[in-house]
């Protein structure tokens, strides 16, 4: 799953909103498919809605979060 995230974002900790925004940014540039990336367990659901409306802003299902021991997972489709 390294094309997912899991290898520059780290999976034992929660990512700051600052690391979210720039892994966005730095790999929608380089994509040619939409697909699934992880993007981190972040510390609010604010900062997930921040990271999904970046550009390019996600739609309708294109955002999944879940939450875990106070702790958000996010995914995004992009």
């Amino acid at each position: 799953m390294d094309g997912q995230g899991y290898g520059e974002l780290p999976v034992d900790r929660v990512v700051t909103l600052e690391e979210a925004v720039e892994f966005k940014t730095r790999t929608a540039s380089r994509l040619e498919a939409k697909t699934w990336r992880f993007h981190g367990s972040m510390g609010s659901a604010a900062d997930c809605a921040t990271v999904a409306n970046q550009s390019p802003q996600q739609g309708a299902g294109e955002v999944v979060i879940a939450v875990n021991n106070g702790v958000f997972p996010l995914w995004l489709y992009y």
